[in-house]
């Protein structure tokens, strides 16, 4: 609340004289020294310690014990304690004024809705928690720690938009109380109500209760309509949206805890038997939302054993590794005030799958930050699952999940010692089999075209894309929204050969109320079109013009004219290729890995693929490659370069100048080619696992792998 409620509470009523007002005060004044007594001894005890979400959730457990639902209809009993102005009268947040003075007044019971046609006609109960959003079901939505009284018209007019900053006033209260486009500078431009700047901490603490009351409840509200889903994350934690939750944030500092609070905290306690924590102890929000996320709690500001890094609940996913193969991740260990060593160790059915570097470091290793090494080797086909449980030096324990994917994929893998009459062929391994049948082949024009895919893709994930500005593939499923209202958004395909016309197919549209906003095309970096999109799904079909043999396509949107993509497919068409067997192939290899193709000639394009014998695994992607000009074979060795991992990808140091690097997934699918710079390339990578980089100089091709 302002100045005028949390310093003075003088109600500048026109009918209150100013001896009224100074006992007012001064009444308030010595309920203010007593207030902490209204706290029960020990009712925040099992919190201390905690951290950011397992914070969250000891507060949950705490207020949600022994809390009694009074029902819908006995808000109306509880409001005259919990909600009553000094005159007696009904304390309504949407009506009353900055000043302390109101356009109209309420009496408890005798004043209650009915119908209404415009403001000062009737109060009822207002669920800033909309009752839609929560599925109008019990103890949620009869909970009066959100539920309070206000004016029936106002609290029509509010509907079920979310509170927010109001850029654009389509209407006003009484008390200036507004309802409109959201301000872009919050990150949002849907409708939103925004109450006046006393109250908005009021309304934050209740955004911020509800959250942690419900925990259980909350992951299954964001499906329940579309005002719910534009600030519940789906999940419990952080459980709103960014851009809810920072202005939350900013609410709750900037209007911070009044008497009014306190008192309506505890006429509620004294009925429901349970707390809002935020008022209790409004630091609370910097703990789990804010600046203090990943230090320890304490309502007496002691120290604990804090582990800040990794939180409860982090998952680390290797993502599909091949069969037989090895995966490596990186966790960041941080911890403060420790009292000795940490210790880690694996368990679950599939712990076997996966390794440590080490079971155990040292106190001041921990203090200032270690990153474990965790291992991964797919010994066994289908979904792996395990758990890292890191304990000791007086911290909670705290559980890590570890899940891969190994897939008994057939993956033929790029060729290596490629010279002007033959290279190696490399394959990944395939569970049971005996041996190995290696095709390899050239392509010869047989007349005729085809539609040929280069890309097709539903965006249910970035995995096949490079992100920029503000992109998001997970707020609703199978799309990616581009730019924010304050950022612009693109993603970029990987190269394909365009030197032939193509074709693209493109499913979009605005996002929200983003009405006309157009989604921008780039085909090897030049423009291609602009697409304006309608609040409806829509194709787009673009033309696109020849480019080179290796061009990518980029998506983008501008601020503040957001756009959702939802499907792409880029087609082109292409002369009909029959496969034309090399002499003596296909051929039975043995049970390796590896083989040798001779006798080929120079400068002439090849392809391969591999057949798993003794098994139904199917026959592998394709593979091409070009042999060299020339007989000299010169393989850049192995041990002159080196790569750093770092969060979003690697960086491979050493390199000659005068290369190309182009870089595959396991599945042989080109991601991009790069050249580099000081001799240094950095691979933005979405996803762990084995990717091969082939660097090219000289017209000659060396092959690496490299582990992310």
């Amino acid at each position: 609340m302002g100045d005028f409620f949390k310093e003075n509470f003088k109600f500048s009523f026109s009918h209150y004289l100013m001896k009224q007002q100074f006992i007012l005060f001064s009444a308030f004044l010595l309920l203010s020294f007593s207030i902490f007594a209204q706290i029960p001894a020990g009712y925040y005890t099992a919190a201390e310690g905690k951290v950011d979400a397992a914070l969250k959730t000891q507060l949950s457990a705490i207020i949600s014990a022994g809390a009694v639902d009074k029902g819908y209809d006995g808000l109306y009993n509880i409001y005259p304690t919990s909600d009553n102005l000094p005159n007696g009268k009904v304390w309504d947040m949407y009506s009353l004024k900055a000043d302390g003075t109101a356009n109209y007044y309420y009496t408890h019971g005798s004043d209650q809705c009915g119908t209404y046609q415009t403001e000062g006609n009737c109060y009822n109960r207002e669920h800033m928690f909309c009752d839609s959003w929560i599925g109008k079901a019990s103890p949620q939505r009869s909970d009066a720690h959100h539920l309070i009284p206000t004016d029936g018209y106002v609290n029509n007019r509010r509907s079920d938009y979310p509170h927010g900053k109001v850029g654009t006033a389509t209407w006003t209260s009484s008390n200036g109380s507004k309802l409109g486009n959201a301000d872009p500078s919050t990150g949002y431009s849907g409708i939103v109500f925004e109450p006046i700047d006393e109250f908005k901490g009021d309304f934050a603490r209740m955004y911020f209760y509800v959250a942690t009351r419900y925990e259980s409840k909350v992951t299954g509200w964001a499906s329940n309509g579309s005002s719910a889903n534009e600030i519940l994350a789906g999940n419990t934690y952080p459980v709103f949206k960014t851009w809810f939750y920072t202005m939350l944030i900013q609410w709750s500092t900037q209007d911070p805890v009044s008497q009014k609070e306190i008192n309506r905290n505890n006429a509620v306690f004294a009925a429901q038997k349970n707390r809002n924590p935020y008022i209790d102890h409004p630091e609370l929000v910097d703990y789990i939302w804010g600046s203090k996320k990943g230090q320890a709690w304490s309502a007496t500001g002691g120290t604990y054993p804090t582990l800040a890094t990794p939180s409860a609940g982090t998952v680390i996913d290797f993502g599909k590794i091949a069969y037989q193969q090895s995966a490596g991740s990186s966790l960041m260990i941080s911890a403060s005030n420790l009292t000795g060593d940490l210790t880690f160790a694996l368990s679950g059915t599939n712990a076997a799958n996966f390794s440590l570097t080490t079971n155990t470091i040292t106190k001041s290793q921990a203090e200032a930050g270690y990153n474990l090494t965790i291992n991964y080797k797919a010994l066994t086909v289908g979904a792996q699952t395990a758990t890292l449980t890191i304990s000791g030096g007086g911290i909670t324990t705290t559980t890590v999940s570890l899940k891969a994917t190994s897939s008994d994929e057939f993956l033929a893998l790029p060729a290596t010692n490629i010279s002007s009459t033959g290279f190696n062929a490399n394959w990944t391994s395939s569970a049971t089999a005996t041996g190995y049948a290696l095709n390899v082949f050239t392509l010869q024009s047989s007349g005729g075209t085809q539609t040929q895919t280069l890309l097709e893709d539903d965006i249910a994930s970035l995995t096949a894309w490079t992100a920029s500005g503000y992109t998001t593939a997970t707020e609703l499923a199978s799309n990616v929204r581009l730019a924010s209202s304050g950022n612009f958004g693109a993603i970029t395909s990987a190269a394909f050969d365009m030197s032939s016309p193509t074709t693209l197919l493109v499913r979009a549209k605005q996002y929200s109320n983003d009405a006309g906003a157009k989604l921008t095309i780039k085909a090897n970096g030049d423009s291609v079109t602009s697409l304006v999109t309608t609040a409806a799904n829509q194709d787009f079909t673009v033309n696109i013009p020849a480019k080179t043999a290796t061009s990518s396509i980029a998506l983008s949107a501008v601020k503040g004219a957001r756009v959702y993509v939802d499907y792409v497919k880029l087609t082109t068409q292409g002369a009909i290729q029959t496969p034309i067997p090399v002499n003596g192939y296909p051929a039975n290899v043995g049970n390796v890995l590896t083989s040798e193709v001779s006798l080929l000639t120079p400068n002439t394009t090849y392809y391969y693929t591999i057949t798993a014998q003794g098994n139904s695994a199917a026959v592998s992607n394709q593979i091409q490659l070009t042999t060299a000009l020339n007989d000299e074979v010169t393989d850049t060795p192995a041990y002159i370069l080196s790569w750093l991992i770092i969060s979003d990808g690697v960086v491979v140091r050493n390199l000659p100048e005068n290369c190309a690097i182009m870089v595959s997934n396991t599945m042989g699918k080109k991601i991009e080619t790069l050249k580099p710079i000081n001799g240094e390339i950095k691979l933005k990578l979405d996803t762990h696992g084995i990717y091969l980089m082939q660097l090219i100089m000289n017209q000659k091709t060396s092959s690496f792998k490299i582990l992310y």
